[in-house]
This record gives structure tokens, sequence and C-alpha cells, in this order.
């Protein structure tokens, strides 16, 4: 992927900023093996076809080939109105010269980064099939300031904003299912109590102020109910209470042990947590129409926070193992379980992507605590933040 073409001054630095994320969206992507752009031939070469010559990337045993153009703010022939800039990006197979995209984005002066977003899920949609999912956001916990805080960040780690500012301890945020709002703990208050915050307008309301632990929300995928732990009668138990006012709709579980981190099936007929009833933590999951809950793991003593795929087909969870905690993917009931991490720290807090193709998690295993994606299987694993101090990454359910 040679450098973008810019078509006329630049002063804003757009053409470098689109170019720079656009290349680093398709390296942490994992579909691509993203060559250096030190061992380049071509130099300074057009982006259409018969402008440069693919030998020079077929003698870099180049599949794929990105060219891009920007045409800043101010060109004529991108918006005669002067408020957008624009950027055409062209999409080769090398092997036989086949053009695979030709496309233009058009977006606001301020928005070359997510202009950039868009482009790298069109190619990544023209090689693949399937766009890809940059412009998406993640919400979670960063501790920064020396207090924990929750926070709304772009996929590319980019685009922090602060959900809280209140110096306290705020916890396990969580998505309402039109992306528009987030549920989290807050010890503000001193008791861990359940609140709900309208994004846009800022509007916040206390969901759940029980004496004791109101903590792991997971909102019902028609966005009404929200489940979530409570401790009012000694045991963690799940409760069901509605989004908005925070009625009791129904508790879901009764004694037993310990029952936290519920998480609903996309199409609300399952619900996975985690339990102490049969010794040390498992995860189960319950059929709501029937009411039975079947345990789906059994290798280690201690497995929790599940969280199942956007397909139903698939359980993502930690487990503790000699070298610390780990993220595992099963079926849903539990056979055919793969290790996503191992010997790399602590690994927690698993989010699937809308699409199922990847997760997001927070790991130490640079030292400091980072949000980290990973393709479902593991086997390309990128960091998101390098600041540290983060934890407990959701990501939103809306594809970008």
């Amino acid at each position: 992927m040679p450098p973008s073409q810019a078509v006329g001054a630049d002063p804003e630095g757009t053409t470098s900023e689109i170019y720079d994320t656009l290349f680093r969206d398709l390296e942490i992507s994992g579909y691509f093996t993203v060559v250096d752009p030190d061992a380049y031939i071509e130099q300074g070469k057009g982006v259409e076809p018969g402008s440069f010559d693919f030998k020079d990337w077929s003698m870099l045993k180049v599949n794929v080939l990105v060219k891009t153009r920007v045409l800043p703010l101010g060109n004529t022939t991108c918006d005669p109105a002067g408020d957008k800039i624009c950027a055409d990006v062209f999409v080769y197979y090398v092997v036989s010269g086949d053009t695979l995209l030709e496309k233009r984005f058009r977006a606001g002066a301020k928005n070359g980064r997510y202009l950039a977003h868009a482009m790298a899920n069109a190619v990544i949609g023209s090689v693949t099939g399937t766009p890809g999912i940059f412009g998406g956001q993640i919400a979670a916990v960063g501790s920064q300031t020396g207090n924990k805080e929750i926070y709304v960040l772009d996929l590319d780690g980019r685009g922090v904003a602060n959900v809280t500012r209140n110096g306290s301890i705020n916890l396990s945020p969580s998505w309402s299912p039109d992306g528009k709002s987030l549920a989290w703990t807050s010890y503000k208050k001193s008791n861990p109590d359940l609140y709900v915050k309208e994004l846009a307008s800022g509007n916040t309301r206390v969901i759940s102020n029980q004496r004791g632990i109101n903590t792991s929300p997971n909102y019902h995928p028609a966005g009404k109910h929200i489940a979530l732990t409570r401790s009012a009668d000694g045991d963690s138990d799940l409760f069901v209470v509605d989004a908005q006012t925070g009625e009791q709709i129904t508790q879901l579980t009764r004694g037993g042990g310990i029952d936290v981190s519920p998480d609903y099936s996309s199409d609300g007929t399952r619900l996975a947590f985690a339990s102490e009833r049969s010794g040390g933590s498992q995860v189960y999951v319950t059929d709501l129409q029937t009411g039975d809950a079947k345990r789906v793991t059994f290798v280690g003593d201690f497995n929790t926070d599940p969280v199942i795929s956007p397909d139903g087909t698939r359980l993502a969870f930690v487990g503790r193992s000699q070298g610390g905690f780990d993220v595992y993917v099963c079926d849903l009931d539990g056979r055919n379980v793969v290790r996503i991490t191992q010997d790399m720290g602590d690994n927690e807090d698993p989010s699937w992507s809308p699409d199922g193709a990847y997760l997001v998690f927070s790991s130490t295993r640079n030292g400091r605590s980072e949000i980290w994606l990973s393709t479902a299987d593991g086997r390309h694993q990128v960091p998101i933040t390098r600041s540290g101090g983060w934890t407990q990454p959701t990501w939103s359910p809306i594809r970008p």
C-alpha cells in the first residue's frame, strides 16, 4: 500500500492522516500481512490502471494492492462548496491485474480518520466478501486519572471520551442494543449502584440501588430490560429490571451459590452466567423459555465472564490457569474449547465484535493492563491502547 496521492495542497495534513489510519486498520485486521514500505520498488506512480506496473508488486509477492488518492479541502472536483474532503480507493488483485474495488469516499473536513475507517471496511469487504469492523466504538474502564472512570473510545484507541467523571469507582459498562445508552456500576454514593446514561443528551438515571451490590448489567436484545447481579439477601443472584424505571421484573436465580455476569444471547432465548453452585466458579447457560440451566465449562476450577457470540453459536469466557487468567472460546454447549491466550499475563473481560469475527479483552502481557484485539480463533492479536490502566472493554453492538 504505497502512500496516498494528494491532489492539490494539503496544509491540514489530511492525506497523511487518512493514509496512516487506513494502513493501521488493514495491519491490525488480521486479514493481511502488510509489506514494509521501505521495501517498495514503485515510487510516485499513479493509482489507476495503466499508471503503474504490476510487476513492481508481484516481485514483492504482493497479492492485493491498495492504492489511494486524497482530494483535500477545497478541491472543486470533490465538493464545489468547499467543506468536504474526498478519497478514492482502488484495490487490485496483482496476480491477474483485476480491479476488485474502485470507490470514492466523501466526508466533512474534520472527519478524515472516520473516512479512512470506511475505506478500510470497503477494502476488507472487496477481498473477503465481508466488510470490516473499523469505525466502531468500545466502552471501557480507564484508571489513568487515579480513579476508575467509564470511557468510550474508537477501535483504533483514539477518540477517547468520558462517560463518567465523578472521581469514584465505576465498573462494568454495558451498551444498550441501539448503542445510544450505557449502563454501569458506580460507587459514587458509596454503595455499588447501577446507572444508565443516554450518551447524546447526557441524561443519567439510577436503575438499581438496593443495599449490597448492583452490578454486571446486560441489556436484553429488545432493549426494555436489563439483567444484573444483586446481593440484597446475602449470596449474589441474577435479577431482571426495567431499563427505564428500574422496576424489578423477575428474579432469575435463588441461592445455591454466587451467581454473576449475566449475558443474553442475541435472540433473547438464552442467558449465560457464572455460578459457584457446583463449588468453584463455572459457566452455565439457561434456556429462558424452560428455566433449565446447564453447566457448560468443566476444565479448571474457576471460569467466569461468559459472553455469547452474536450468532448464538459460541461462548467466550475467562478461565484461571497456572499462568494467570486466559480467554477461551467454545461452542455454546461447552464443546470444542479453544484457548485464545496462553502465557501472556492476565487476560480478562472478553467482548465480541458485532460480526463475531473478533474479540476485545484486557491483557497485562506487556506489564500494564491494555485493551487488545484478537481474531476469534486467537491467531492474530494486537494492542488497541498503549497508555495502561484499561480494563473491562465492551464492544458497541452497532456496526459502523
